[in-house]
């Protein structure tokens, strides 16, 4: 396993944004909060300095997630879901930001549930190429676009996120 976009390890450096996160839930959420899955976000800009976007009829247009197993090969699916999307094989430039959010179980705080979101920025593809069936983590996506700025419907976290991307692709 490539240790480089491993959550625990990207919070110890000092090059990549970590934000932190605690929620106290009731019994019930906790045990709802159990089931949630760690999340890889990739940030593929092109050489226009374009960011490729993805929607889900729910937040609007973002960039590309997938899930990750506890003992996931976080490197392996960062891969995986950008040939997936675009139908090209790009190295992963860095980790840009990992979110971490601590569930605890109120009234009982040994008992608690650590996610993790890491923000991973691809190297530059050409052109804006979109893979023939492109799908993430074995769904379907229907909907992509590549745009050079941030939609104006994002959400301060997302549009956050674009606008990183965004940024580094024009450094």
């Amino acid at each position: 396993m490539n240790p480089t976009l491993e959550p625990e390890p990207l919070c110890e450096r000092d090059d990549v944004d970590v934000q932190t996160e605690t929620r106290t839930l009731t019994r019930t959420e906790f045990e709802t909060a159990r089931d949630l899955e760690n999340h890889l976000t990739i940030g593929v800009a092109n050489d226009a300095g374009e960011v490729l976007l993805v929607t889900d009829g729910v937040r609007g247009w973002t960039l590309p997630g997938a899930p990750v197993d506890p003992d996931g090969d976080w490197d392996g699916i960062a891969r995986r879901a950008l040939e997936s999307l675009t139908g090209v094989d790009a190295d992963i430039a860095e980790p840009v930001r990992v979110r971490r959010v601590e569930f605890r179980r109120e009234g009982d705080a040994g008992r608690q549930r650590t996610t993790y979101d890491v923000l991973v920025r691809t190297a530059s593809v050409p052109g804006r190429p979109i893979a023939d069936e492109p799908t993430v983590a074995g769904e379907d996506v229907t909907d992509l676009i590549w745009l050079d700025r941030v939609p104006e419907d994002a959400s301060d976290a997302i549009a956050a996120d674009i606008r990183s991307i965004l940024e580094r692709a024009a450094e």
